[in-house]
């Protein structure tokens, strides 16, 4: 019986070799000076068979962290939900009453305060928000937890005239993000007031009869297509947080049969976590992201949607990091969906290589060159297509991530 279950072991655990690739593998780290051999692993899955290097070696996966995040919330949402913002206004305050909206940075609070200029607005005496408003518009370089606290300083930072030079330049930044996907913002950037800012879960204003306004944000599947786009930290640690409260991520994978011991994961966002002089990294195997992206496809699948509805493709429509990948290698553009991973020491790639259907792959590079590291990757992809068949494009229309669709931000409830 030992014998038996030894033998199955190793068929599980098995890696079909493809000699030519893994010698391209090892050629191209030492042309572009990626890091010892031993530091790199990659892995794909073709027609059941799980084929690389190293496909077990547990790795830093940064940022190719948020398809496991969209995972989990594919898992436990419906993609198509949208989330509320409720504003009341009395008469001479503003009361914002959050609905967990994950993806509310400095792109909706200035069309917040656009509409409440066009409302007539232009100063209050207090604005207060509730726990479940978690705006945030700074870049993370680490992880960490954004306080209600913080929340209130970002808010109070929009509602003082003497940072409105700031807000000019900030806004001109928003138009323009805005045009590239479809959508037109005229006119100069909003400017509002307020004598204070304070946090309040119970709205001040109940008792003037205020006048009150919901904002309806995009679909989820949006939202999170934005969040892998652009690669947004903090509209991923906060779906992760989201939906860890309906089920914890190494819950999720015991359900699918992915082993604990193939991954770590603190966090949706793949931030280090920075305790003194230690660091902790989300890891995972080049296996466990394999499975992972397979697990993906199969739900999003359920609720009716594809990868391209919620990852990026390559080639030039989606904007972000992805945008400028495999210029000098046109064949490939648009059969990659994929989402790439930068930190100190690690860069990744991982997604789908479109060859008669979806082929799961993942490039896991430890590494102090992250830019050769991502050309390496874009060289090295183009092999694989040559090893494991020809490039498909993938006939899509560019699905616009600007996170409002041009309506009006704030509707009156009556």
């Amino acid at each position: 019986m030992k014998k038996l279950l030894f033998a199955l072991a190793i068929i599980s655990t098995s890696v079909r070799a493809n000699p030519v690739l893994t010698q391209d593998f090892k050629t191209l780290n030492t042309k572009y000076k990626v890091g010892t051999i031993t530091e790199q692993t990659y892995c794909y899955e073709q027609q059941g068979q799980v084929g690389g290097y190293q496909v077990d070696k547990k790795q830093r996966i940064a940022s190719v962290t948020k398809l496991l995040t969209t995972l989990l919330a594919s898992e436990v949402f419906d993609l198509n939900q949208t989330f509320q913002t409720k504003v009341y206004i009395g008469k001479d305050g503003l009361h914002i009453e959050g609905g967990l909206d994950p993806y509310f940075e400095e792109e909706k609070m200035l069309l917040l305060m656009r509409a409440l200029n066009d409302l007539g607005h232009t100063k209050f005496k207090q604005v207060s928000f509730n726990s479940n408003f978690r705006f945030y518009d700074l870049g993370l370089e680490d992880y960490q937890v954004i306080t209600s606290e913080q929340i209130r300083q970002r808010i109070a930072y929009y509602f003082n005239p003497k940072n409105q030079k700031t807000l000019n330049t900030t806004w001109k930044t928003v138009q323009k993000f805005a045009r590239e996907e479809g959508i037109e913002l005229e006119g100069d950037a909003p400017s509002l007031s307020a004598t204070s800012v304070v946090l309040r879960d119970v709205n001040p204003l109940q008792d003037e009869n205020p006048v009150e306004y919901v904002h309806h944000s995009k679909p989820l599947h949006a939202i999170i297509k934005a969040m892998n786009v652009m690669s947004k930290n903090v509209v991923a640690e906060n779906l992760f947080a989201l939906g860890q409260k309906k089920k914890s991520f190494r819950a999720l994978m015991l359900e699918k049969n992915v082993d604990s011991a193939t991954f770590s994961i603190s966090n949706g966002s793949g931030l280090p976590i920075i305790n003194g002089k230690k660091r902790f990294d989300n890891l995972a195997t080049c296996r466990m992201i394999l499975k992972s992206i397979s697990l993906l496809s199969e739900s999003a699948g359920k609720q009716h949607f594809e990868l391209s509805d919620i990852v990026a493709v390559n080639g030039g429509k989606d904007l972000g990091s992805f945008r400028n990948r495999f210029e000098d290698y046109p064949e490939t553009h648009e059969s990659v969906l994929s989402k790439t991973g930068t930190l100190k020491h690690t860069s990744s790639l991982a997604g789908v290589l479109l060859i008669s259907g979806e082929v799961p792959f993942a490039i896991l590079n430890h590494t102090k060159t992250p830019v050769q590291a991502r050309k390496f990757q874009d060289h090295f992809v183009d092999k694989m297509f040559d090893q494991l068949g020809t490039p498909t494009p993938l006939v899509y229309e560019k699905i616009s991530i600007f996170p409002w669709d041009g309506e009006d931000f704030l509707q009156l409830v009556h």
